[in-house]
């Protein structure tokens, strides 16, 4: 087996899945080859990788490189978790908002700031994909990186390469439904479809027994008298935002309100110098991510030079990387294995969005790879929202692939975060400045 990782820079996906790959019997000895365009970013985590197996004594072999095409030839699974021009390009998606009026508490995947990600992010997929076609032709591809809808949709668009995309979003769901339902994740059977980032709560059991009710009378509970929130964590604890869709769409969304705001910008307002329902929370999680990242890879690089002892708390804690090595070991072992959600393409499992649209759904893994199940149509509210969310995708991913400045300009009109067109405009003029190294298409 041989596993590539585009984008091994990243401080938290390349160290879990590392763990997860060593602390995996059947893929310990399998070839990890780390990519990444900053070559001291590659070969620290090549020594990084190549230290936790030495000392979990497993035979993993570690390649790395700056060009991906040394290393796809033979790959039978490709994952990508990039970020073209870093934290700082992530950084300007939030701030040029802000100077017009725009509030985001994430901006990677709807919003201006996930416009600006995706018109930079979905040429690389495509040529990503492009390379596997030529190297690896029948690896799949799974991709991690924001907007992730997007990227998936455009890798579907241009290229014959199987790709998923992977969020681990439902999992804190799930988490934090079970601990308000006092039951532990993993008795907590849910059903949950949409887009990513805006996922649907479908259904909730015990065994046989309907949840929902209880969880409905929980929600009404906090709404009236709320509780107060855990400081650290917005993710964690009473979700207002998401408890007042529940209230107007029957349902409850997913992965927790510091994404969901950003599909209804109603919430995105401003009280004073604070966010209004409890959503500073998430903007300050944003800034503190944009903040500490040196740290994080200080703390790699350590590792990596045998500084300090190994992290190893990591070897026993859920990350975003597990996912992927269960889905890889039931793919190697034909074992079917059910997953909370995958993103696939539609094609009528929900029949009420368009059919090329990337969904997110249960998934169900076999020796055959990776299928989305069929959860039926949804209430036609959420499906209205989610329709012209995916038409916007469409939008943002054809001004991607041409570099027509029209198109990206009604992308971003299309974003319900969009004030007016002149600040739309605005907006666009300053991203496109300030990415324009990322951003060749766009040349006048």
């Amino acid at each position: 087996m041989k596993i590539v990782i585009i984008g091994a820079g990243s401080t938290v996906f390349t160290p879990g899945l590392i763990a997860d790959l060593t602390g995996s019997p059947a893929l310990a000895d399998a070839t990890v080859a780390l990519v990444d365009i900053d070559p001291a970013s590659a070969e620290t985590m090549a020594r990084y990788a190549e230290r936790v197996a030495r000392e979990r004594g497993v035979g993993l072999r570690v390649e790395y490189a700056t060009d991906r095409r040394r290393v796809l030839e033979g790959a039978d699974i490709v994952t990508v978790t990039i970020a073209v021009g870093g934290a700082r390009a992530w950084e300007r998606d939030v701030r040029i908002p802000e100077a017009h009026g725009v509030w985001q508490t994430v901006g990677d995947s709807v919003g201006p700031g996930g416009v600006f990600r995706a018109l930079r992010h979905v040429p690389e997929l495509v040529a990503i994909a492009h390379d596997m076609e030529q190297l690896c032709p029948d690896a799949w591809l799974f991709n991690y990186t924001n907007p992730l809808s997007a990227l998936v949709r455009a890798v579907h668009k241009t290229s014959s390469i199987k790709a998923v995309g992977l969020c681990h979003g439902v999992l804190h769901t799930r988490a934090e439904i079970a601990r308000e339902l006092g039951l532990r994740p993993a008795d907590l059977g849910i059903t949950v479809a949409g887009l990513n980032h805006l996922g649907w709560v479908l259904d909730l059991r015990h065994g046989s027994d309907d949840l929902y009710p209880r969880f409905r009378e929980i929600v009404r509970r906090q709404l009236a008298s709320p509780p107060p929130p855990p400081e650290n964590d917005p993710y964690a604890g009473f979700q207002e935002v998401s408890a007042r869709l529940l209230e107007i769409y029957g349902l409850y969304p997913s992965p927790g309100d510091r994404h969901v705001a950003e599909f209804f910008p109603f919430f995105l307002r401003r009280g004073g110098d604070r966010l209004d329902y409890g959503l500073q929370r998430g903007l300050d999680m944003t800034n503190s991510i944009l903040a500490s990242r040196d740290d994080r890879w200080d703390r790699i690089v350590a590792q990596a030079n045998g500084a300090t002892e190994l992290d190893r708390a990591l070897f026993d804690e859920a990350r975003e990387g597990e996912r992927l090595v269960g889905i890889i070991e039931a793919m190697t072992a034909d074992r079917p294995l059910a997953e909370l959600a995958v993103n696939v393409r539609n094609d009528g499992l929900i029949p009420n969005l368009p059919p090329y649209a990337v969904v997110e759904t249960p998934g169900l893994i076999d020796g055959r790879g990776v299928h989305g199940v069929a959860v039926g149509p949804l209430p036609e509210g959420i499906a209205g929202v989610l329709a012209a969310r995916v038409r916007q995708q469409e939008l943002t991913v054809d001004a991607a692939l041409s570099g027509d400045r029209q198109l990206a300009l009604q992308a971003l009109l299309a974003d319900p975060l969009a004030p007016s067109v002149e600040a739309a405009a605005a907006m666009l003029e300053a991203a496109l400045a300030t990415h324009a190294p990322h951003l060749e298409r766009f040349a006048p």
